[in-house]
């Protein structure tokens, strides 16, 4: 691991918990455990995912983004295959493909209602909070 490792903060409040360390790492670590020496993560389905370091994961990345596993089928896909197989990096997606790849927006879409088949079908309700500055109505 490199000093730049972002595991190692996790890795040393698990080993060392009684050193001080700040908030967030310890928020954090609450869904990491160590485990035969390896950082692991607790996924939402209790699996437990290796952490993976930056060489490591450039090293996954690479086949699974160069057709190991399967084609490149976009980031959240890539994240998925590389989850699937019991890997966890903090980051989604590959680097070249965010640097080179053209920027995703939606296109604009007018307003349109919500036509309920019944009356009282759906219920809705706007909050709002306290107005600033006030209003004279």
């Amino acid at each position: 691991m490199t000093e730049e490792d972002w595991r190692l903060p996790i890795i040393n409040y698990l080993q060392y918990p009684t050193l001080s360390s700040e908030k967030r790492i310890r928020i954090m670590a609450l869904n990491y455990l160590l485990w035969n020496g390896d950082l692991v993560r607790k996924s939402k389905d209790e699996l437990l995912l290796r952490c993976l370091g930056k060489e490591e994961y450039m090293k996954v990345m690479g086949e699974v983004h160069e057709g190991i596993y399967g084609a490149h089928q976009g980031g959240r896909k890539m994240c998925w295959l590389i989850r699937r197989y019991g890997y966890f990096w903090p980051t989604k997606g590959c680097e070249a493909c965010q640097r080179h790849g053209p920027i995703q927006q939606a296109p604009l879409v007018p307003m349109n209602p919500v036509i309920k088949l019944w009356p009282f079908r759906g219920w809705t309700m706007d909050l709002i909070g306290k107005i600033y500055p006030a209003s004279s109505k």
